[in-house]
């Protein structure tokens, strides 16, 4: 910022009409002189100002950057929390199942039919909160082709067409389109 300051009465004479003495001249010299100072203080003072507020700018950014970062890691930590709990309680699941599957054969009592009901029960409460969490159970339909990222082949037998899926062992499960677990089933191949 630059100040242009002419003394009017650098110029011309004082009011009275005489030349200003040199009293009057010492006087308007510290004067601008001190103008000048002000004036480099506020030009200073400007520059330090646009400092802090390029500084501010940095630290907002930087605070928006560390906010999304933040954000991403919290949805990471979430869906690895979700994968590791679907992860411990599948296999519980299936042995529930199997257990239920194993009761067909079995003749019950009354009391003894009440007790299976019960894990009937269990079983559908644990699958009902798996799904709570966004866990989907994927059985693929027989006859449907065999795609190695949705499914595990544990046994092949012989078909008409090979690379369809004959049996379903044990049902899949997916989280969020990430398989968890793939259906393991059996395929056919060439006679």
């Amino acid at each position: 910022m630059e100040l242009k300051y002419i003394s009017s009465n650098m110029k011309k004479k004082n009011n009275t009409g005489s030349v200003p003495d040199g009293n009057t001249l010492k006087k308007e010299q510290d004067f601008e002189k001190r103008i000048q100072e002000l004036v480099l203080s506020i030009d200073r003072v400007e520059d330090e100002k646009l400092e802090i507020v390029n500084q501010l700018k940095r630290a907002l950014a930087d605070y928006h950057n560390l906010e999304a970062n933040t954000q991403k890691r919290l949805s990471l930590l979430y869906m690895q929390s979700r994968k590791s709990l679907a992860e411990k309680l599948i296999p519980i699941v299936d042995d529930l199942t199997m257990a239920l599957k194993s009761k067909e054969g079995i003749k019950f009592d009354e009391k003894t039919l009440s007790w299976a009901d019960g894990i009937v029960g269990i079983l559908s409460n644990l699958e009902k909160s798996l799904e709570d969490i966004g866990l989907k159970k994927y059985i693929p339909e027989k006859g449907s082709k065999f795609e190695p990222s949705l499914h595990e082949a544990v046994s092949v037998i012989e078909g008409d067409v090979p690379g369809v899926i004959y049996d379903v062992i044990q049902p899949g499960y997916i989280l969020d389109d990430t398989v968890i677990r793939p259906s393991r089933v059996v395929v056919t191949k060439n006679k």
